[in-house]
């Protein structure tokens, strides 16, 4: 009687708790991605304000997608953090840089284009 009792303990679990755990999975893995793809869009962004506080070109159609980008991370939970992120860090990151420029040049007679005529 008690092997008995103590198999019924021990049996599987049915299947309405298999589709609930199912579903906790399903929807656990749709957080990760979304997670993910947010952090790519972070990263994507990051690298791009840095690149252009270097002087280098966006690819075409760049600039779009980053504004898509900034949109869709405001969206999500990591708005407010994406957004002090980016004028606390991001940007002070990218000051620093052109200080640097500048003082590399100070002393220096500058020669500037004529941008307009």
């Amino acid at each position: 009687m008690r092997t008995l009792h103590r198999l019924k303990l021990m049996s599987s679990p049915s299947l309405s708790e298999l589709g609930k755990s199912e579903k906790a999975a399903l929807e656990e893995r749709g957080t990760q991605q979304r997670r993910a793809g947010a952090n790519a869009i972070w990263n994507s962004i990051h690298n791009a304000v840095i690149a252009v506080f270097q002087r280098k070109d966006l690819a075409e159609n760049e600039l779009y997608l980053l504004n898509e980008g900034v949109r869709q991370l405001l969206k999500t939970e990591l708005g407010s953090f994406f957004t002090e992120y980016l004028q606390n860090q991001l940007l002070t990151k990218g000051m620093v840089i052109l200080r640097d420029k500048i003082r590399f040049y100070e002393g220096k007679r500058i020669y500037l284009p004529i941008l307009f005529q």
